[in-house]
């Protein structure tokens, strides 16, 4: 059986042997405390073919290009309607900084042909905007549900849209910000109904659809919105 092409990424906060597939390619996941060989890693890809497979069919050809992305030029925040105008001002600084005004214009200054540092500065406005957004939209839900969280953190992850530990501890992806507005609630109402319900059978699915009557076609659509995310977003490694 032919081995799928991935890169390796070792992470101490990994527990266990995980995939990511993205944009960006399909990626494996290594714990840095335990120690595997790369027969054992060869033979966790194979035994995960089929699911590999599956998923690869929600991305556009397109999508798996892992040529570097180029700096953008404008930025459109679909979730909460927003057009952003990226302009970049070489200078003889060095360093790297980034000023967001309320013309919804970012200029980016410094080294600006360092492209990789300008990228880090525009997810990291990215993460901040998202927190800003999500966080009060997340209460407002949670207020008009009765579903309560005991917190919320912005990661820019490269599979997941968000999580819920059972803590009632909430984690999004800043990437929700270039959903549809009706896909970003759904996945903001999925994660409220994990506070009650961890995994998702037939309780979950009850639960959330009593809050979001076309849950189960929102999941589909998501698997689609999720090739139509800026290829620049994703994190280097």
């Amino acid at each position: 059986m032919t081995l799928p092409h991935y890169t390796l990424r070792v992470s101490k906060k990994a527990k266990y042997l995980q995939l990511r597939l993205s944009s960006r390619g399909l990626e494996v996941v290594v714990p840095a405390k335990q120690r595997l060989n790369n027969n054992k890693i060869e033979e966790f890809v194979l035994q995960k073919r089929n699911w590999i497979e599956r998923q690869r069919k929600f991305y556009a050809p397109h999508a798996l290009d892992t040529c570097p992305q180029p700096l953008p030029s404008s930025i459109h925040l679909h979730a909460i309607d927003q057009l952003w105008k990226v302009v970049y001002a070489p200078t003889v600084e060095k360093k790297v900084t980034l000023i967001a005004n309320l013309s919804r214009q970012i200029t980016i200054m410094g080294d600006v042909s360092n492209e990789e540092e300008c990228l880090k500065k525009l997810r990291q406005w990215l993460k901040e905007v998202a927190y800003d957004y999500l966080s009060e939209q997340l209460r407002l839900l949670s207020r008009e549900t009765g579903l309560s969280f005991t917190s919320m953190t912005i990661r820019n992850n490269t599979s997941r849209w968000g999580s819920c530990s059972s803590e009632g501890k909430i984690s999004l992806c800043c990437k929700l910000l270039f959903l549809p507005p009706v896909l970003m609630r759904h996945i903001l109402l999925h994660e409220l109904c994990h506070t009650k319900v961890m995994n998702h059978g037939v309780r979950f699915w009850r639960l959330l659809e009593k809050m979001d009557e076309k849950a189960k076609e929102h999941a589909k659509q998501l698997k689609i919105a999720a090739t139509q995310v800026p290829g620049w977003i994703l994190p280097s490694f």
